[in-house]
Parts: structure tokens; C-alpha cells; sequence
């Protein structure tokens, strides 16, 4: 058995075809970010938004504008004019079928310059101090680096549509809207770091997460498993959601038959069933990794050694394939198989085979046997000894075997007059040197 295979496995991974990244995502605006922006808050849209006025509402924040930008992400190919003008990054995904909202976060994941990404809900409307708010939490007793931590947001919603004389958010505190009961809508908004997001994989990209159910949590809850802190941010700064024109069925309307079939895969008090498996089950990463977050998370690595560095970037993103571990399995079982029988053929076996061939036979299959190991590898122009016979060595040079009596010394081979010498035996095998040299014996026998 092989121990030291690491060449043979390298080679196997390295035939394996490396997963590509999506080419359809397409950053359309980015202006320059300011060196002072501690926040990226991601605004997502599947061409479905029937106004834009979380733009409005976080472009009229209590804290300096340079402090976070917005990144508006389109999760197919709709450019609406009022978006580009007023987000800082405006990115499209070019999608097709079913939306996948993860991809969108990853997206604006990458592209953000802030310490702090804050995934929120592109239809709500938010208080002047979110961003603020947002901040204090982050950086305590205004720290210099952000504290690790998962910072989750309630969010109010009513069966009212969006009033279009709403004019501040202290018109919202009053009962008239009906906003119904509070509590925790995971799906609604999240803060966290950006440089946890990324050691965590970012969000989950798998197919399970396709249309509806799905939502920033997926990460948020990751991080929880690895221990950080989850917060649910205060009341005061709640976010408000009125009802869309077109409804899901919940507000007392018509249902829509296209938002219902949105629901694509199966859930748990409507978190997606994938995110709720991982969070049971204590998961870290995602089932399926951004291929452009897995080189980020992957080039932060401290590897210690050059040693370590061998096996660090041994395959892709997707590991070994099926096909190579099942070709490598194979492998272990037939060197483990012919290490068990090199190991017990003298034992064993070279008896029972010896005995059934005969002496005489056995002996020519020996000498076939040591001829066949002596050319094995041979150098032309690196005479080898392969046996030693009656004070004679048995040399292997360029297909011929040699005799040569050990009284002559060194021989250079590559000289044609010392291979002259008569005391030389030459033959095609080991056999016939053999045969010649008791041969020669024989004769100084009979002459004494």
C-alpha cells in the first residue's frame, strides 16, 4: 500500500471542473465609497416593488449621509430610473425563473464598503434614527471596532395601504393604522458584520431558498450555532409595513395565485424549512457557498506552515467529486491487497507453488523472475550488480549481464577494451552467466 500518495490524489482533484461564478450579475452604479461609511444597507427588489419609498425614508436619517450608502439590488433586469438616482450601488442579477433572494444579499454583500451590512425590507418605512441606532449598537461606548453580533428588527405591519400624504413616522404611532400584534418577523431586517457574514459564508444559496420563504435569518442563525450574541433591537426604532396592492391572501383580499405559487419549497411558521434544519442541527456554513465569498472567506485563512499549504487548496469549492473518491477507494483496496499478498507469498504461498512446479521448473521461473527486476528501470549507462554467484558479480548493462570475478576490481563499462578482457563473462541472461561460469569451473576442476 502506498502511504505517500499525495501526487496521485492531487492530480486525481485537479481533473475535476472547477464551478463557476454567476456572470449575469451586473454592478450598474457604485459611486466611490467614503472612507467614513460604517454601514451598507441592502435593499432587495424582484421587479415587484410598486413604489421605492425606503429610499426616501433612509436618505432622511439623523446621521451625516457619508456615514453608510445604499445598494439597491434587482434580482432580475428591471432599471427604474428613481433607484439608480438615489442608491449609491445599484446592482442586477439577471435572473431567470424563480428568484433566489440569497443570491441578491450575496451580491450586495460583496459590493458593500461598510463595517456593517443591515439587510432590510425595501417597502418599509423607516424612523430618522435607524441608522443611528444602528451604529450605538455596534460600536458601544463608541469603540473603534465593531463587536461581533446579530442584530435582528421588529417590523409593524398593517392591511392598510401606504398613505401617499405620509409625511414623518410619528404619524404612524397613531391607533388608526390597526398595526397588528408585535413579534419576531426574522424575515424582516438584520444587522451584522460584514467580516462575519463573509467568515460565515455569507447567505445560503441553495435551491431550497427560491422564492418567498426565505430571508436574512438563514445567516443570522449560523452565527448564533458559532456562539454570538443575538439581539432583538428596541421598539423605538421599529420599522412599519403596510400591505402591497397585491396581496398574499392575509390582509382580508383576494389572494394572489402568483404570490401564493412563490411558495416553493416547505417551512416552518413560514422560515424557510432548510434555514430551520441548520439552525437545529448547529450548521456553520452554508449548504451552498457564493463562489466569490468562498475565495474571500479562504484567503483569510493563517495557514502555519508550507507544510499545511499543501493540502489547503488541494481541490475546488465542491471538494472531490463522487467519481474520484470511489477511483481512490478502489485504489486503497487494491494497494492494501497487494501489500497482503506481497507480504505473505514467501509464507504462504512460494511453498504450495514450489512444490507443485518442481525444482527444476521453479528455478527457471526464479531466474526469469530476477532477470525481469534486474532490467526493470535500468539505466543504460548505469551498470547495476543484480546477483553475486561463486565470487563473481552479475552485472545488468545495456540488456546483457556481465560476470565478472570480483578479484579484476572496478570495471569501466563505458570501455570497450576492459569488457574485452577473457576472465568476462557476457550473456542475455542470468542463467546462461551462470551455466557459463560453472562451466568454467568445471574446466579448472578437470585440469587440476
Amino acid at each position: 500500500m502506498k502511504v505517500l500518495n499525495y501526487d496521485t490524489v492531487l492530480k486525481a482533484a485537479l481533473r475535476d471542473r472547477p464551478q463557476k461564478a454567476s456572470d449575469n450579475i451586473c454592478v450598474r452604479k457604485k459611486n466611490s465609497p467614503s472612507e467614513s461609511i460604517k454601514v451598507s444597507v441592502i435593499l432587495l427588489d424582484w421587479s415587484c416593488r410598486e413604489r421605492f419609498i425606503a429610499l426616501d425614508w433612509l436618505k432622511c436619517q439623523d446621521v451625516p449621509r457619508d456615514c453608510y450608502e445604499l445598494i439597491w439590488v434587482e434580482l432580475y433586469d428591471r432599471t427604474a430610473p428613481e433607484v439608480i438616482e438615489c442608491a449609491d450601488v445599484f446592482i442586477t442579477c439577471g435572473q431567470r425563473g424563480m428568484y433566489n433572494k440569497h443570491i441578491g444579499y450575496n451580491a450586495g454583500l460583496l459590493n458593500a464598503a461598510g463595517h456593517i451590512i443591515v439587510i432590510c425590507d425595501s417597502d418599509a418605512v423607516y424612523p430618522p434614527d435607524f441608522i443611528r441606532s444602528v451604529i450605538i449598537f455596534f460600536y458601544p461606548n463608541e469603540e473603534v471596532s465593531a463587536q461581533p453580533l446579530v442584530l435582528m428588527h421588529y417590523e409593524l405591519r398593517t392591511s392598510a395601504i401606504y398613505p401617499d400624504n405620509l409625511a414623518k413616522t410619528d404619524e404612524l404611532k397613531d391607533e388608526k393604522w390597526n398595526w397588528w400584534p408585535l413579534n419576531p418577523n426574522a424575515g424582516a431586517c438584520m444587522s451584522v458584520r460584514r467580516e462575519d457574514a463573509i467568515r460565515f459564508g455569507g447567505f445560503d444559496e441553495h435551491k431550497s431558498y427560491s422564492g418567498y420563504l426565505c430571508g436574512p435569518y438563514d445567516l443570522g442563525w449560523r452565527m448564533v450555532n458559532a456562539g454570538i450574541k443575538e439581539i432583538w433591537h428596541d421598539t423605538s426604532t421599529v420599522l412599519w409595513h403596510f400591505a402591497h396592492p397585491d396581496p398574499v391572501g392575509v390582509n382580508g383580499m383576494a389572494p394572489s395565485l402568483r404570490r401564493m405559487f412563490e411558495n416553493t419549497y416547505p417551512h416552518v411558521d413560514l422560515h424557510a424549512l432548510t434555514a430551520v434544519e441548520a439552525f437545529s442541527t448547529g450548521q456553520l456554513l452554508p449548504r451552498k457557498e457564493n463562489l466569490e465569498i468562498w475565495k474571500l472567506r479562504l484567503s483569510r485563512r493563517k495557514i502555519g506552515t508550507r507544510f499545511e499549504g499543501k493540502y489547503a487548496s488541494m481541490t475546488g469549492q465542491r471538494g472531490f467529486s463522487r467519481r474520484r473518491i470511489f477511483c481512490l477507494r478502489i485504489g486503497l483496496f487494491v494497494g492494501i491487497l497487494r501489500a497482503a499478498i506481497k507480504t505473505n507469498m514467501k509464507q504462504l504461498l512460494y511453498p504450495i507453488i514450489k512444490k507443485m512446479l518442481g525444482k527444476k521448473v521453479w528455478g527457471k521461473v526464479r531466474t526469469i523472475k530476477q532477470q525481469y527486476l534486474a532490467l526493470k528501470d535500468v539505466d543504460p549507462n548505469n551498470p547495476r550488480i543484480v546477483a553475486v554467484y561463486e565470487q563473481l558479480n552479475i552485472i545488468a548493462y545495456q540488456g546483457f549481464f556481465y560476470g565478472l570475478p570480483q578479484s579484476l576490481g572496478k570495471v569501466d563499462f563505458r570501455d570497450s577494451r576492459q569488457l574485452e578482457n577473457p576472465l568476462i563473462i557476457r550473456a542475455e541472461s542470468i542463467a546462461m552467466v551462470k551455466k557459463q561460469i560453472n562451466l568454467q569451473l568445471r574446466n579448472v576442476g578437470l585440469s587440476q
